[in-house]
Order: structure tokens, then C-alpha cells, then sequence
């Protein structure tokens, strides 16, 4: 007979967890049969059958998951949960790695061999484990990036996947962002879906379904928003999805099912509003654009467009006309070919629409002259160069639309030079790589396409020979090992020379080194010797130098030229072609080019020469610029040219004769001329310019190479404008020009007068020891009309700014002007010329203030550049010096003139202070905080050279009295110095004593110079405390010299009432306890005390003894001496030359904590809640954010030396649990964003947390109010939840 189970028979015989179930009472607690399942499972050791038995035990007979109704979900989870958590402990890895793992093995089971679809019975299985899935997610037990990442390994199925969306378990915008071969997969796995065709008529639905969710997604992140990551990606499968349906629609006999499928996904219901309505417009536009460009139909609808246009003259049908055939030239050539072919297709025969009448030739004509100014450079080149054909009687219409267009390019600073003869133009603006190759290419397919010489290559040879000779032909004529049978490389170039487009010289020299390379192979050399190259370019350079001294005709020249540039390609065969952009190594110069490139700059300059022999610059022909476009086209060689002549110009100049630097400045011209007609990318310097920041002017013999290579540069670029009658901008590089407007004046007084505009000029020096004749050039130079155009020009102007920055950089000891020379020279540029110069020139339009506050600024940035380069060279030998003193003059005219105030409540020099710093810092953030220290060291150090009595202003108020305004230094005070002033929450001595005597020196302009003195001190009692605190510190430095200062401007032996204070306080501080104490704030007293203290080096029973003195009668003066050795706490513990004294401040602390400790009012030093409470209203004015955010700290370091019966008894007074709760929460923060290694630190948040809990157990329940024991739980909650814990105990 059979009895009931027992507990002893689970344990003999194992029973699954369904028929456990089955056998429980219906009614029995559900904490029963959790404990039953549990010890169940104690003896199940696999997981996955644990899994498959749970997700088994409601089956599913329906085709979708909504039906899935799971019996006893929450228990048979809970218990999976359990195992899962078990198992994971026991072997020792992740339980989110081990649950996908599980899942994974039982989708493997019931997937073993599908397409897109899954069975019914599959379908069954899946959405019973997903429904598990789900709730070991919520659990936190399933990791989705885990289960992607081993379920993309093997093969995913479409519906699964559909599944995993659905259930939000692996969304689909989660696998298209973490793996790129998603997109191809999807692809595949749609146009999978839409042949699956063949199903039961039930699973229509669930294939309808999976086309509406994947398609959903797709369309919202492809069209939705545009910076999405996705955007490109979604974008990329629709497009193949309307390839695939096209091409299918297009084949003929093929069964369309499948691609009628996927027409569903243009019926709005599809969507079922998951995207927006402006959304499904972009995916429709998008879709129908790629319907129309995939026909060639298109190109039928462009030619009835183009004959309505001008059949009736329409202008809106040619804008449309043009607009498609440049949107379908953007397809490629296998949809619609390029824009360049279609233009010369339609407009480039005599039967063109445009050619059957004058009214049609000049419609099209000025059609194309309206859109110039709205071209982009690559359609105006296609116009330019393939022009439309114009019957003979109209051509000067057509010169003038190439003239316009050609005028519009070189004001878009686009070069036709560089544009390929076969160059395709497809819309794109980018430039191809190599044109000259592929045009090479391009012309030997179609020589042996049609075995002649294409027209565009015989056009090219006439029309754009400079390309063709400096270009194409050095492309196609590459040495390399000829084949014994003539390929087709070798019959094109033949063809050429029989045709007589190849120069003979030329071609011998291509022969020749054909000749080489194949004997360096036969003799098993497989590489150039660069000494051959070497040898060849020195042969070639002599060679062009005898042409040069015979006249040669430039075609000549060009030639030769284009020898030479084919033996640098043959120097670096393997040079890579990338980034135009060049970096600059300033320390490593290149020297692995050394001999070519001071052979080619060497050669370049002896031609120069021999050339200048024949005829003067201005009558040379073009041979510079072709040599340096030559040069231009190497990227190797550029590089190596401009490491060298940096390296020339920085450290050689002395040693350059009179010939290299001529040399050097025609090739800086030629240079910059080729960079007006290229210019270089957005972000960088073109060569012209990096040059000319290689000259630099900090000493003798820097100034005296930049003098003369600027005279020759100018003197070069004007004979070049000249002779080809362009402007002299384009010849000049704008850097160069400043160098040269600053050195000029410096060296040459005689030009400071043309600079000045005028006439005649009273000064000359040979102090610098120059030559006459370089002088008598400098001054011919500024003599002439159209050097001194270039500056009226803006970014031609040397600025007062960049003068002071020049200037700044000259070394004092190494300068080429005496002392007097250098003061008398930076006094006509300040007081001469820039002061009276206008702002837009670059001056300072007449005001004193303005060159001041630019000094100031000048200097400030060289300070700040100084110790980001970490040298401070340029400040110990620089004309600092000179200009501060040249500054401080300027600052007494200033005061004498009373322009010191920009406005009714401003100052210029507290603008120009203040400005250095933010308007709103962020008080959390350290970074900034150390960046003001260090801009407030620079800018004390400069404000403290201003003569204190500029820092205050005089005003009259309405009764004609005389006062002090000291506003604007308050605010300097409080929100600048406070800020950065250290944990110390003190000015320094020479600051104080400076912002002192501006107080005194400001007074004796007043009518009443004590009444002054004492308005003033009051209101920085009440406003600006730092100052007097610091005053306090300091005194036995200052007062001899505050009080000597006084008696000479006053002759008055008595002192104000308010300085009196200080000296009276001060005085008290010595023999506190004994002397009465005067009359002065509480904060005044503690801090002369607290200064007494420390220079006396108290021992703490000395302290004590006084603090029991003063405890009963002036206890807010021992209020206030705990708040100033609190911070000077914190400061011993930042600064580690004070640890020794560390101790010593922790006890006089503690002892002052002790005796004040029955008075909650200590607590408000740790409270940043914002108090209306004097001591709250005295922190925030005296203390910067810095110590502010260490009072924590400093709370929790005084309470580890404080008694257990004190503590104990604080514990319980009201206030104290909050402020240590709040100061350990704080801290704890502190902690975990500065991640301290130090052990000491590490032991106080450990001793401050013991403290806290301590405290806590202490406390009674009516020490936290009820609002208060909300936050601080909910703030506990994620930060410590013991101690929240701890704090919901109050009952």
C-alpha cells in the first residue's frame, strides 16, 4: 500500500519540481513550498534541465506569446534564482555569465535546425524560456551584453531574435550598434523572410509581425534623426532591401511573391504609429528618389526636360534639369553618368538645343553666368574646361562666361592647373589623388581602345601644356624595366613622340634611365643608389643653370624641369600619398634628405643669380613659380625642404651669404604665390606661413637675418607683382610683413617715420651696426606706395598686441639695441605710434587705458605661457622690466588725467584683472580651482608693481565731498583672491600691504583723509573681512610701513580709528588675559590672538590656561580662534613643510572643541546649509570653496582627539548627530573623488564612520527632527546602508 510521502522519502527519491507541486496542498504557504523546492534542489546538479523543467511546465499551444499563461511563475523563479545564485558561488564565476550560459544550452535544444521561421512547437518552447528570461532580468541575474555576445556565435534565427525584441530582453538598435556584420546578416535574413512563402496559413501572422518590428526600427533610426550612430547603418539595409525588390521587379519570368512581400512595408499600417509622420515622408522621398534613379528611364526624362527648356526658355525647367542631372551623377556611373560626360553630351556639339539660334545660345550663356556666384568650384572647372559649343559669331560671349567663371575660381582660391585632363566630376567637391597617374592610365586604355591618341590628351598637350609637360608626361614616362615585346604603355609614349608631343631631351633622359634599371637588375641590384640620383639631379641642375645663363625660352626651362621632377619621383618611387598636411618637428630635424634638399635650395639660388645676370626678376618668365610647384609635388621632398629651412633660419642665419638669403626669399615668395593659388587645409599653416614663423627677433643676430630676409622678400615680391600685374598680396605672406614692419622700426629708426605716415624723419643710429646699404633698402622699402598699402589691409597690420608680444621675447643681454636705445624705441611705439593709432589699425585710438590694459594683458599671457612651456628664460632676460616701467609711467599719466574708471562703477584695472578669471567657476571642480591659484600668482605679481593709488577711485558724491570708492577692489577681493587664496584664508603680506597703502595713498585726495580711511575699513569690515584678517596676520610686518606711509602723506602722528584698531588689537594679543580687551569685532581679536600664538609657538597648557581666561567673559573671541586654527589645520595637513607642527594644531583644536562643546554654535563652522548666523555670514566671505569643501575633513580630525565623555556628551545636545551625518557624508564623497592612497587619510573616513555610528547609538530619537531623519536616510540609502539603517532605529 502507498502512504503519503514523507520527508524521508523526498530524501531517498529524487521527484521533479512539477510533481513536487502537484503533491503540495493548494492552500499551503507559499513560504512552505519555496522551503521544500529549495531543499529540492539542493541534490538537482543541472541547471539546464532545472531550467527546461521550470519554462516546460505550462505549455503554450498557440503560434504567439500572448497566450503563455506560466502556473506558479513566482515560486518556480524564485527557486531558479536560488539554484542560479548557488551555482555560481560554488564554481566561482558571474551569475549573470552562468544564467546566459544556461539559456543559451536550452535554446540550442530546442533550435536545432531552422531558416528564418521557427515551428509551432519551437515557437512554444522559446517564448516559455524567454517569459524566464525576463524575470532574470528584472532579477539582475541575466546579462543581455552577455547573452549577445555568446548567441552571435552561433546562428541566429530571425524570429528569435524577433523574440528577444520583443520581450525588451536584446532590442534590435542593441545588436546593430554592438556588432557591424549585423547589417549584412539582417539583409539577408529579410529577403529570407519574404521568400518564406511557403507556410501555414496560421503563420502568416507572426511573418507579418517580424517584417513590421525590424522595419520599424530601421526606419525610425535611419530617418528619425540623422546624428544618430545608426543612421548610416539602417539607412545601408532599406537601400538594399529597394535594390533587391527592384532588381526583382525588374527580371522578366521570375516569380515576384517574395518582392511582394515586401511591399507591405509601404502601408502606413505597417508602422502602427511606432514612428513619427514627418519620419515616414523622409523614408518615402528617400525611397522614391532610389525608384527614380535606378531606371534609365531617368536619362529619357532629362532629355524631354532639357528640350522643354528650351523650347519655351524656361529658366525653373533648366534649374530642375541641372539639380537631377547632378543628384543622379552622385549614383555612380552604373546609375547615370558623370556630370562632366553629360555636359559635354548635351551641350557640347553643334546639334545641341542651344546651338539652333542666337536667343538660344544667350539663354544658356547667361543661365550659366547667373549661377556663378552660387557654383561650387568642381561644376564651374566642368564649364571651364569642356565649355559648351558656341557658333563662331558668339564666341565673345563665351570668353566672357570663362573669364567671369575663371575669376570665380580664383577667388575660391581653386587652381585649374591641378584638375586631371580625364578627371570625373560626379557632384563630389573632394580632390582626386594622383590625377596625373590616372590620366596616364585613362589614356593608354583608350589609345588601345581605338589605337589613337585620345583628343583630350592632344587638346591638353596644346591647351594645358603646363600640365602636360610638368605632369602627365613625367607620370607616363617613369623608368622601369622595358619588355622585349611593346606593351601598350611603350606604343602610347611612341605615338606621342612620333607626333612630336613629347620634348626630345625628355625623352632621351627616360630612355636612358630605362637603360639603368635594366642593368641594375641584370646585375641583381633591385634598388636606386641614391648617390645615382644624387649624381643625375646635380647633372640636371648644372644643366638648367647653363640654360638659365643662355636665355633659354620657358618651354626649355619647363622641360628641364620636368626631368628634374621625374628623378625625385624616382628618388622615393614608394612615397605614400595621405594627408596633405605636414607636422613639423621643431627639435628633430629631417635629415634623411640632407644632400638633395641643400642641392635643390643651393641650385635654386645660383640660378636665381644667373638668371637675374640676363634679365631682371621682373622679366624672368615663370620658371620659380614651375620649380617650386615641382618641388611641391613631392610630399617628401616638402617635408624635408621645410625641416631644413627651418633649421637654416632658426640656427644658421649668420652663416647665409648675401646669395642664399635672395635665394630664400625668392623661394618664400614663390611659395606663398602657389599657396593664394592652392590654399591649404583650414587647420593648418601653409608653408609660406610656417616659414615665416621660423624667423624670430629675440636676439643680435635673429634681428639682423629677419632685417635682411625681409628687405629681400618685399623686394622680390614687388618686382614679381609687377612684372605679372597682380596684387602685391599674393606675394607676400602676411606673417612675414608684421616681422618685417617690427624689426624694421627697431633697427632702422630712419623708417619709423613712413610708418608714422610722415615725411621726413629726425632719427638715425648705427647703434645695431648695419650696413648702409641694407639700411638705405629698409628705408627705400617704406618709401614705396604700395609696400605701405599692404597696411591698411586688417590681417596685414601688426597689432599693439603682437608688438608687446615681440617685444616680450627679446633677450635683454643678447638685444641689438642698448638700454636708452630700447627705451626710446618702445616709447615712440607706445606714446608715438600705437596710442594714436585707431582700433581697427590695430591701435589703441588715443587712450592711455587701452594700451595699459593691453600691456597688462601681454604680460599676463607671457607668464601663463611661461609655465605652460615650464621655462622662465624669456622672464628673467626679457624687456619685462622695460615695459613694466614704461606701464608704471603710463599709469601716473593716468592718475594724473583721472581716466582710471571705464564707467560710473568701473575700473580699467580691475576689468583687466578680473577678466582672467571665470565670471561663474564651478566650486567643484579642482582642475579650475589650480588654475586660479596660478593665474592669481601672475596677476598679484603684476598688481602689485601698479601704483597703489591707482586701485581706488576719488568720487564727488552730490554735496561736493570727496570720498573713496573701493567697490570694485572689494568685489577683487572677495570673489578673485577669496577663491584662490588657500586653505590659509589669508592674503599674502606683500598683497596686504599693497591694498593698505591704497587705502591711505587714496585718502589724501579726500577732504577729510582720516574720515576716509576709517568709511573705507568699515566697509570692508562689514563686506570684505579677508583684507583686515590678513591685515591681523601680518601686522608686525605692516604697521611701520602703513604708519610711516600715513604720516608722510598727512604729517598727522595720530592714526585713523580703524587702523588704530588693528594696532590696538594687535597689541592686546600679547598680554590677552591681562590688558582689557578694546573694542573690536570678535573675528578681529581671535585672529591678532591667534597670530600671536603661532609666532610665540605655544605649548597647549599655555592655551588652555588662556581659553579658561577668556571662556566666561569673550567666548566669541575663542569661537573665532577655533574657526582660524581650523583652517590652519587644514592647511598643515595640505602643505607638508608644516607637518611637524601638525600635532601641535590638532591639540590647540581639540582643546578649544573641548571648552566650546556645550555651545551648539561651533557647529555652524561645519555647516554649508547657509546659516543666517554671524559666524555662517563671516565663513562665506573669508574662506575659499577649497577649505569649505575640507571642513569634513577637519571636523572628523579634530573629533578622533577629543575624550570619550565629551564626545559622549555632544552625542546627545542638539544639532551634533545631524552636523556629523551630514560632515561623513560629505567626506565620504571627498574620498571618492580624490581615491586618497595615503593610510593616514584612509584611517579617518574608517575612524569618522566609528565616530558617526557611535554617535548615532548614543543619540536619543528627538536629536534628528523627522525631516531631517528623511534626508539623511534617503541620502544613506546607496551611500552607506548600515548607517541608514542605524538612523530608521529611532523610534
Amino acid at each position: 500500500m502507498s502512504s503519503a510521502p514523507s520527508d524521508g522519502d523526498h530524501s531517498a527519491r529524487p521527484g521533479s519540481i512539477t510533481a513536487l507541486l502537484a503533491r503540495r496542498p493548494v492552500k499551503r504557504a507559499r513560504d512552505d513550498l519555496q522551503e521544500s523546492c529549495v531543499k529540492l534542489l539542493m541534490r538537482h546538479q543541472n541547471t539546464s534541465e532545472l531550467l527546461l523543467e521550470i519554462t516546460s511546465h505550462g505549455k503554450m499551444r498557440s503560434s504567439s506569446c500572448e497566450g503563455y499563461e506560466e502556473h506558479h511563475t513566482g515560486v518556480q523563479t524564485s527557486v531558479l534564482e536560488h539554484e542560479l545564485r548557488r551555482r555560481s558561488e560554488q564554481m566561482g564565476v558571474p551569475v549573470g555569465l552562468l544564467s546566459a550560459r544556461v539559456l543559451l544550452e536550452n535554446l540550442e535544444d530546442l533550435i536545432r535546425q531552422t531558416d528564418v521561421l521557427l515551428s509551432s512547437t519551437q515557437r512554444s518552447g522559446v517564448c516559455a524560456l524567454l517569459k524566464t528570461a525576463q524575470a532574470l532580468v528584472s532579477a539582475g541575474l541575466l546579462s543581455p551584453e552577455l547573452l549577445w555576445q555568446d548567441y552571435w556565435k552561433l546562428q541566429p534565427v530571425l524570429e528569435v531574435i524577433y523574440h528577444l525584441h520583443t520581450h525588451n530582453i536584446l532590442t534590435l538598435d542593441f545588436m546593430l550598434e554592438r556588432d557591424a556584420a549585423v547589417r549584412s546578416w539582417i539583409t539577408d535574413q529579410l529577403k529570407a523572410l519574404c521568400a518564406s512563402m511557403n507556410t501555414a496559413p496560421d503563420e502568416h501572422q507572426i511573418q507579418h509581425q517580424i517584417l513590421s518590428a525590424v522595419v520599424c526600427v530601421l526606419v525610425r533610426r535611419a530617418f528619425e534623426d540623422s546624428s544618430h550612430d545608426l543612421c548610416q547603418t539602417c539607412c545601408w539595409i532599406l537601400d538594399s532591401m529597394i535594390s533587391w525588390l527592384l532588381d526583382a521587379l525588374s527580371v522578366k519570368d521570375t516569380h515576384t511573391s517574395a518582392a511582394g512581400f515586401w511591399l507591405q512595408v509601404f502601408d502606413v499600417s505597417v508602422f502602427a504609429g511606432c514612428v513619427t509622420e514627418d519620419t515616414l515622408q523622409r523614408f518615402f522621398t528617400h525611397t522614391l528618389m532610389r525608384v527614380l534613379t535606378h531606371r534609365p528611364v531617368f536619362k529619357d526624362l532629362l532629355s524631354r526636360l532639357l528640350r522643354s527648356a528650351f523650347d519655351r526658355y524656361d529658366v525653373e525647367k533648366m534649374i530642375t534639369l541641372f539639380l537631377l542631372a547632378r543628384q543622379a551623377s552622385l549614383e555612380g556611373p552604373a546609375v547615370f553618368p558623370s556630370y562632366s560626360d553629360w555636359f559635354k553630351l548635351s551641350f557640347g556639339g553643334s546639334s545641341g538645343y542651344h546651338a539652333k539660334s542666337k536667343k538660344s545660345t544667350v539663354f544658356l550663356l547667361k543661365f550659366l553666368s547667373d549661377l556663378v556666384p552660387y557654383e561650387p568650384p568642381q561644376y564651374l572647372k566642368v564649364h571651364v574646361m569642356h565649355p559648351p559649343y558656341i557658333g563662331g559669331k558668339y564666341r565673345s560671349l563665351l570668353q566672357e562666361y570663362i573669364s567671369l567663371a575663371k575669376t570665380r575660381l580664383r577667388d575660391l582660391k581653386v587652381s585649374l592647373e591641378e584638375t586631371g585632363i580625364f578627371e570625373v566630376v560626379n557632384g563630389s567637391a573632394g580632390v582626386a589623388e594622383c590625377p596625373a597617374q590616372q590620366d596616364v592610365e585613362k589614356a593608354v586604355t583608350l589609345f588601345m581602345t581605338t589605337s589613337k591618341i585620345p583628343a583630350t590628351v592632344i587638346e591638353a598637350s596644346i591647351f594645358r601644356r603646363p600640365y602636360f609637360l610638368s605632369r602627365f608626361l613625367p607620370a607616363l614616362l617613369s623608368p622601369r624595366v622595358l619588355p622585349v615585346k611593346s606593351d601598350a604603355r611603350m606604343m602610347f609614349i611612341e605615338a606621342l613622340r612620333k607626333a612630336d608631343k613629347i620634348p626630345a631631351a625628355l625623352y632621351t633622359s627616360y630612355t636612358g634611365s630605362c637603360q639603368r634599371e635594366t642593368y641594375r637588375q641584370k646585375e641583381g641590384v633591385f634598388e636606386s643608389s641614391e648617390d645615382d640620383h644624387l649624381l643625375l639631379l646635380q647633372e640636371q641642375f648644372l644643366h638648367l643653370r647653363r640654360m638659365m645663363t643662355e636665355g633659354a625660352t620657358d618651354g626649355d626651362v619647363c622641360a628641364q624641369l620636368s626631368r628634374i621632377s621625374l628623378t625625385l619621383k624616382n628618388e622615393r618611387a614608394d612615397e605614400e600619398t595621405g594627408s596633405d598636411v605636414i607636422t613639423l618637428k621643431r627639435e628633430s630635424p629631417d635629415s634623411a634628405h640632407a644632400a638633395v634638399t641643400s642641392l635643390i635650395l643651393h641650385s635654386f639660388c645660383l640660378c636665381l643669380l644667373d638668371a637675374s645676370k640676363v634679365k631682371p626678376p621682373n622679366r624672368q618668365g615663370s620658371w620659380p613659380g614651375v620649380f617650386v610647384k615641382v618641388l611641391l609635388a613631392h610630399r617628401w621632398l616638402v617635408s624635408a625642404l621645410i625641416h631644413r629651412l627651418w633649421d637654416l633660419l632658426q640656427h644658421q642665419g649668420s652663416a647665409l651669404s648675401a646669395a642664399h638669403v635672395l635665394g630664400l626669399a625668392a623661394l618664400q615668395v614663390e611659395l606663398h604665390h602657389c599657396t593664394h593659388m592652392c590654399p591649404p587645409p583650414a587647420d593648418a599653416l601653409s608653408v609660406s606661413q610656417c616659414l615665416s614663423d621660423a624667423l624670430v627677433c629675440s636676439t643680435r643676430s635673429h634681428m639682423t637675418l629677419c632685417l635682411r630676409f625681409c628687405v629681400a622678400v618685399l623686394s622680390y615680391g614687388l618686382c614679381r607683382a609687377n612684372a605679372q600685374s597682380e596684387e602685391l598680396l599674393h606675394f607676400i605672406p602676411e606673417t612675414l610683413y608684421k616681422k618685417a614692419q617690427y624689426v624694421m622700426a627697431r633697427l632702422v629708426p630712419e623708417t619709423r617715420a613712413h610708418l608714422s605716415e610722415e615725411h621726413e624723419s629726425d632719427l638715425h643710429s648705427d647703434a645695431s651696426g648695419l650696413s648702409g646699404t641694407l639700411q638705405e633698402s629698409a628705408v627705400a622699402l617704406w618709401r614705396n606706395t604700395q609696400i605701405r598699402s599692404l597696411k591698411k589691409r586688417p590681417q596685414y597690420q601688426l597689432s599693439f598686441s603682437e608688438w608687446i608680444s615681440s617685444e616680450l621675447g627679446v633677450q635683454r643681454s643678447r638685444d641689438a639695441l642698448t638700454d636708452l636705445e630700447r627705451q626710446e624705441y618702445e616709447q615712440w611705439a607706445c606714446e608715438q605710434y600705437y596710442l594714436h593709432m585707431s582700433e581697427h589699425d590695430g591701435g589703441c585710438d588715443g587712450d592711455v587705458t587701452r594700451i595699459c590694459a593691453r600691456i597688462i594683458t601681454a604680460v599676463l599671457d607671457r607668464h601663463t605661457a611661461s609655465r605652460t612651456a615650464g621655462s622662465t628664460h624669456e622672464l628673467t632676460d626679457g624687456c619685462l622690466p622695460d615695459l613694466l616701467s614704461l606701464l608704471q609711467t603710463l599709469l601716473y599719466e593716468v592718475a594724473v588725467t583721472g581716466q582710471n574708471s571705464s564707467d560710473e562703477t568701473g575700473h580699467f584695472l580691475w576689468d583687466v584683472f578680473d577678466s582672467r578669471f571665470s565670471v561663474t567657476p564651478d566650486p567643484d571642480s579642482i582642475g579650475q580651482e589650480l588654475s586660479d591659484q596660478q593665474t592669481l600668482q601672475d596677476v598679484s605679481r603684476v598688481l602689485v608693481l601698479v601704483p597703489p593709488v591707482m586701485l581706488l577711485t576719488v568720487r564727488t558724491d552730490t554735496t561736493g565731498r570727496r570720498t573713496l570708492d573701493c567697490h570694485r577692489m572689494i568685489h577683487h577681493i572677495s570673489h578673485v583672491q577669496r577663491r584662490a587664496c588657500g586653505p590659509a584664508a589669508l592674503l599674502s603680506s606683500q598683497l596686504t600691504a599693497h591694498f593698505l597703502k591704497a587705502v591711505v595713498s587714496g585718502s589724501v585726495s579726500c577732504d577729510r583723509p582720516d574720515e576716509a580711511v576709517n568709511l573705507c575699513l568699515s566697509l570692508f569690515h562689514t563686506e570684505c573681512p579677508l583684507l583686515l584678517l590678513s591685515a591681523a596676520r601680518w601686522w608686525t610686518r605692516l604697521s611701520a610701513a602703513v604708519s610711516s606711509l600715513w604720516r608722510r602723506l598727512t604729517g598727522r602722528d595720530a592714526l585713523p580709528e580703524q587702523l588704530q584698531m588693528l594696532e590696538d588689537s594687535h597689541s592686546w594679543s600679547r598680554r590677552a588675559g591681562v590688558s582689557p580687551v578694546p573694542a573690536a569685532p570678535s573675528w578681529l581679536l581671535a585672529a591678532c590672538l591667534h597670530a600671536s600664538l603661532r609666532r610665540s609657538d605655544c605649548e597647549t597648557e599655555e592655551v588652555r590656561r588662556l581659553v579658561t581666561q577668556l571662556l566666561h567673559t569673550h567666548r566669541q573671541v575663542l569661537l573665532f580662534l577655533f574657526v582660524s586654527s581650523v583652517t590652519e589645520l587644514i592647511s598643515a595637513h595640505l602643505n607638508q613643510q608644516a607637518a611637524p607642527c601638525l600635532e601641535r594644531v590638532r591639540d590647540v583644536c581639540v582643546c578649544l572643541l573641548t571648552h566650546l562643546m556645550d555651545d551648539s554654535d561651533w557647529l555652524l563652522l561645519f555647516d554649508r546649509s547657509g546659516s543666517d548666523h554671524v559666524l555662517s555670514h563671516f565663513l562665506s566671505r573669508v574662506m575659499s570653496p577649497q577649505t569649505l569643501r575640507l571642513m569634513p575633513f577637519a571636523f572628523y580630525s579634530i573629533l578622533r582627539g577629543v575624550e570619550s565623555e565629551v564626545l559622549s556628551g555632544a552625542s546627545r545636545s542638539p544639532g551634533f548627530l545631524y552636523s556629523a551625518a551630514v560632515s561623513y557624508r560629505e567626506l565620504s564623497r571627498l574620498f571618492l573623488d580624490a581615491r586618497p592612497s595615503d593610510a593616514p587619510q584612509q584611517q579617518v573616513l574608517l575612524e569618522a564612520r566609528h565616530i558617526l555610528m557611535s554617535s548615532i547609538s548614543l543619540s536619543s530619537p528627538d536629536c534628528l527632527t523627522l525631516g531631517q531623519r528623511r534626508q539623511l536616510r534617503s541620502e544613506y540609502e546607496q551611500l552607506d546602508p548600515e548607517i541608514s539603517t542605524a538612523l530608521g532605529s529611532f523610534t
